[in-house]
C-alpha cells in the first residue's frame, strides 16, 4: 500500500469511526470517553476529512463501544482478522461439535469451488465465509485449552461416573 490509503481502506477507517461514535451515544456523549471534542470526533468521521482519528482516541472509542470497529477496519485493512481472547467458560464438547461441523463445511465447499476446474468469485467468498467461522470456532476451543492451562486445572467436561453413587 502506498504512503496515502486506498479510498477503500479511508472510507472503511471512516466508517468504522462513524460506527464507534454512534454506539458510544453520538459527539456529544463520545467526547467524554476521549481526549477530543465532539467537533473533532465528528472530523474523523467524514468522508472528505484528510483527517483520521488518532490511535489512543480510536482505542478510547472502541473500548467505550465495547465492539473493535475502528481496531476492526484497521486490521482489516492490513490482511488480519480480530479474534477475541477470551469467550467465558466454554463448553469443551459443543465447542468441538461446532469446529468439525464448520470444518467439514469448508472442505464441502472447497471441493464444490474446484469441481468445474476453477474457482470464482462467489466461490472464494463462500470457502472464505466458512474459514471464518472454523476459526472462531477452533478460538473457542484454543481459549479454553489455554484457560486449562494458565489455571493449572482440570476442567470438568462430563461429571465422573462415580460420583453421587451410594
Amino acid at each position: 500500500m502506498s504512503s496515502k490509503l486506498h479510498d477503500e481502506v479511508r472510507q472503511s477507517l471512516k466508517t468504522a469511526t462513524r460506527n464507534a461514535v454512534s454506539r458510544c451515544g453520538g459527539a456529544d456523549y463520545a467526547k467524554d470517553c476521549t481526549r477530543v471534542g465532539k467537533s473533532q470526533l465528528s472530523e474523523y468521521g467524514l468522508r472528505q476529512s484528510p483527517q483520521f482519528v488518532p490511535v489512543d482516541v480510536a482505542v478510547d472509542l472502541d473500548m467505550d463501544a465495547q465492539a473493535p470497529f475502528i481496531l476492526g477496519a484497521m486490521a482489516n485493512a492490513e490482511g488480519y482478522r480480530l479474534v477475541p481472547m477470551h469467550f467465558g467458560k466454554g463448553h469443551i464438547p459443543r465447542d468441538l461439535k461446532s469446529f468439525a461441523e464448520k470444518t467439514s463445511e469448508v472442505l464441502q465447499a472447497g471441493l464444490e469451488s474446484i469441481e468445474d476446474g476453477l474457482v470464482d468469485v462467489s466461490e472464494a467468498v463462500e470457502v472464505l465465509k466458512y474459514i471464518q467461522e472454523a476459526n472462531i470456532a477452533s478460538a473457542h476451543i484454543e481459549a479454553i485449552m489455554r484457560k486449562i492451562i494458565d489455571d493449572n486445572q482440570p476442567h470438568v467436561v462430563f461429571p465422573h461416573r462415580d460420583e453421587g453413587a451410594a
